[in-house]
């Protein structure tokens, strides 16, 4: 049976994490990233099943999940003598940040906790002095009558309407949340054609895809597969394409 998370809202992408590894019980040192991981790609799969918008930062952390995921799993690289590090940790940056996080959050909690204690504490105060009220009373419109009020208003409605139109601005998508979606896009898949990637996209996000896709090329996460010429162009996860060559 799969890991039920209930539709909470979370202020960001760590607050979701430090709540899975309470409700885990784990360590946040030793964190099970593939069962994290796959507990956070379900809260995001039912964000989605619920018509509700997931904004970049949770997608950028699922991606990184999936790429450390992915490092603990396959072996390490290469690398010359002097630079091993045998306590090197795909999970070190994460932990380092999510404990961060968790003591500014636990800070912010503890001010808002002696806030609402301050205000139901009401202190005797000075004797309010005694001061001449009297109101003074002041015309700002000057000498202006009511018809030349009407008239300005008038004028100033026929130069608004002269005004340009604002134009609204589309939400830009960064090249960094198009990797985190291609990313996402691969869990669980054995290849994915490219042409799914792009469909019902802009003409500025298929050249961000692509981007994304070449960047991808270069961290060797993904290999870019066409049997033939003008073919189908095939993603797959390095790791496969690995098992395909042997």
């Amino acid at each position: 049976m799969g890991y039920l998370i209930q539709l909470e809202v979370y202020e960001g992408p760590f607050d979701l994490l430090l709540d899975l590894i309470s409700k885990n019980e784990v360590d946040i040192w030793d964190i099970p990233i593939a069962s994290i991981t796959e507990q956070y790609l379900e809260y995001l799969y039912s964000l989605q099943e619920q018509n509700l918008a997931i904004t970049g930062e949770f997608l950028v952390m699922a991606a990184t999940l999936i790429r450390i995921k992915s490092r603990m799993l396959l072996p390490p690289e290469p690398v010359e003598e002097d630079e091993l590090d045998e306590d090197f940790d795909p999970r070190r940056e994460l932990v380092e940040q999510l404990l961060r996080y968790k003591f500014i959050k636990e800070v912010a909690e503890f001010l808002q906790g002696r806030y609402e204690q301050s205000t139901g504490l009401y202190t005797r105060g000075q004797p309010a002095a005694k001061f001449d009220f009297t109101p003074i009373y002041t015309n700002p419109v000057g000498d202006l009558t009511l018809r030349d009020l009407n008239q300005i208003y008038g004028s100033l409605k026929v130069e608004i309407v002269k005004e340009e139109r604002v134009h609204s601005v589309p939400t830009r998508i960064s090249v960094q949340e198009k990797l985190a979606r291609v990313r996402i896009q691969l869990v669980g898949q054995p290849r994915v054609s490219f042409g799914d990637l792009l469909q019902d996209q802009t003409p500025a996000e298929v050249v961000l895809t692509f981007l994304a896709v070449l960047e991808l090329v270069r961290l060797g996460e993904i290999a870019v597969v066409q049997e033939k010429s003008f073919g189908n162009i095939n993603i797959v996860p390095y790791a496969i394409e690995l098992e395909v060559q042997a």
